[in-house]
């Protein structure tokens, strides 16, 4: 796993925000996916600001501390706000901005964005998503949410029939020239971590990036199984980028077991592992139920 050269836990989600690879890469004309490189560079770009912020991190922490919102989807969006309002190439032109039909909400760009290197206008679609992959995994359809609420495939269908494709609406147009704005170019930044079943062959999901972030899971009857480790359980926070000093202390796989049995576990628990004071994994252990819940949203 990756290590990040900076120490404040929200300087690292936030170069991991910028810098990590996304989950898909897909050729599409109508919508553009950036690439691996593109999230390299502009973290690379900003590596002067993220150490001044790792030494005086107040003026991200100010920011983050006004949200409203206190969902991790919004924790990454704050994010990538801070990065548009400190960085010399990308203006934030509107963000959040609702597109309405007699009163009902048809939908919002996330970001519309100026690239001043370009002159274009671009609309960016942003989202966090973390996939557990069961059954056939080259199958997008069989990567699900930890809460089994959402599917990869259905998610990225609705990135590119319906979100990235907003302003091609008549409704949406006339919300944009209200605002004195037209798109030229749409973008989906689609970030987070796909973990594979504990255990060797399993393919990825067509259209993912060769280089995503990965991590694995198993059911909680299987952590006897595996080889001794150290742990840390994690909270919702700390999914994001890897950790560096866990902090507290550690777990190891015969206590992580024991913890696990003794309480009543009905949600799916994200945890890392570490040697040596670095997180080497991610994992989620979930409880025995997990692959047979219902989904009341599909």
């Amino acid at each position: 796993m990756q290590a990040l050269p900076y120490f404040h836990p929200a300087v690292r989600d936030l170069a991991w925000s910028l810098g990590s690879p996304p989950l898909l890469i897909r050729s599409d004309n109508a919508v553009h996916w950036p690439e691996s490189a593109w999230h390299r560079d502009i973290q690379a770009a900003f590596h002067t600001h993220l150490l001044e912020l790792d030494r005086s991190p107040r003026p991200l922490l100010e920011q983050l501390a006004r949200r409203t919102d206190r969902r991790l989807g919004s924790y990454f969006e704050s994010l990538w706000h801070y990065w548009l309002t400190n960085n010399p190439r990308y203006r934030t032109l509107a963000a959040n901005l609702p597109v309405r039909v007699e009163g009902r909400t048809l939908g919002e760009f996330d970001l519309i964005v100026e690239d001043t290197h370009t002159g274009r206008t671009l609309h960016w679609e942003i989202a966090l998503k973390f996939y557990l992959g069961q059954d056939d995994t080259a199958d997008a359809a069989s990567w699900w949410g930890p809460a089994r609420r959402d599917r990869l495939d259905i998610k990225t269908a609705h990135l590119l029939q319906r979100q990235s494709r907003l302003s091609e609406h008549p409704a949406a147009q006339a919300t944009l020239l209200s605002h004195g704005l037209n798109i030229d170019e749409r973008w989906v930044i689609m970030k987070g971590r796909l973990f594979y079943p504990a255990g060797d062959g399993h393919s990825a999901p067509y259209h993912s990036c060769p280089a995503h972030p990965r991590g694995a899971w198993l059911y909680g009857r299987r952590l006897d199984q595996l080889a001794p480790m150290h742990w840390l359980v994690l909270e919702k926070r700390q999914w994001l980028a890897p950790l560096s000093q866990p902090g507290e202390p550690l777990l190891t796989t015969s206590a992580l077991a024991d913890w696990w049995r003794s309480g009543q576990h009905r949600h799916p628990v994200c945890a890392a592992t570490f040697s040596e004071g670095r997180e080497t994994g991610r994992w989620f252990i979930v409880p025995e139920d997990w692959g047979t819940m219902d989904n009341q949203s599909l």
